[in-house]
């Protein structure tokens, strides 16, 4: 049973992750796991304390803090002015879903649960109904995220139902269905790829989002709540800024008359 694992048992599974080619996330996962597990069984008195106690003493795997590929906003306005030169039906939804990801920060999995009543365009806002961990929040949308999605809904309509839709190769707008998480995938992989953009995830959007708002010194904690992190350790890990950036704020570091005049 897995709530009587002890500590040179995990530190073996902790090995055989590790030259199976595991991450380190994966393995700090496995390890978070079976701690809970026998937490639980010390709680119901099946194990001894001493037990989970030396589990806890098993380091965690240390993970890059720099994954990920974000844009930068010359690689932003290429993108856009692609998507701007097609205007059919479905290109005009695409443009919208860009503006979601890049103006919004939203999660794949967010996007694709939208619905109509979510979105309040007067308001620049909308709801989302199920973050991470099915929790709730507001996302505060800017002028140009709106614009696009104004023009996909101008098309679209004003019937219920989820926020993106399928659109088929008559250009018919199936309302009743929405679009998938992998279509999304697909959608921005193919695009960046026809932008010269390399290899691009929608993730990789939401950590342009992060990245540009704390370039344009958004607070570390507004920029949590913007994009939906329980903890401000999350919200750092998507901190892609660059030496320049610490360059910057090195050179504008003053204590006033006397370390200026002393420079």
């Amino acid at each position: 049973m897995l709530h009587q694992v002890d500590y040179q048992t995990a530190c073996q599974i902790k090995v055989e992750l590790i030259q199976h080619g595991s991450s380190s996330k994966s393995v700090n996962r496995a390890m978070s796991a079976i701690r809970n597990v026998v937490k639980v069984g010390v709680i119901m008195g099946l194990v001894p304390e001493n037990q989970l106690i030396q589990l806890s003493a098993i380091k965690l795997e240390k993970t890059s803090q720099h994954q990920g590929n974000p844009l930068n906003a010359t690689q932003v306005n290429a993108l856009f002015t692609y998507l701007n030169k097609h205007t059919s039906i479905i290109d005009v939804r695409n443009q919208a879903i860009f503006a979601l990801l890049l103006g919004a920060g939203l999660r794949r999995s967010e996007l694709t649960a939208l619905h109509l009543k979510d979105l309040t365009l007067h308001e620049r806002q909308l709801i989302v109904q199920k973050g991470k961990g099915n929790k709730r929040r507001t996302a505060f949308l800017p002028k140009w995220c709106v614009e696009h999605v104004y023009s996909w809904l101008l098309l679209r309509g004003d019937d219920a139902g989820y926020l993106f839709n399928p659109v088929n190769k008559t250009n018919r707008i199936n309302i009743k269905a929405g679009i998938t998480t992998e279509s999304v995938y697909l959608l921005v992989r193919n695009t960046a790829k026809q932008v010269e953009l390399g290899n691009v995830s929608p993730h990789d959007l939401r950590r342009t989002y992060i990245t540009r708002l704390l370039e344009q010194n958004i607070d570390l904690n507004t920029v949590r709540l913007m994009a939906g992190h329980e903890d401000i350790s999350t919200t750092v890990v998507y901190d892609k800024r660059d030496n320049k950036v610490m360059q910057k704020a090195a050179s504008s570091l003053s204590y006033g008359d006397t370390s200026e005049a002393n420079s």
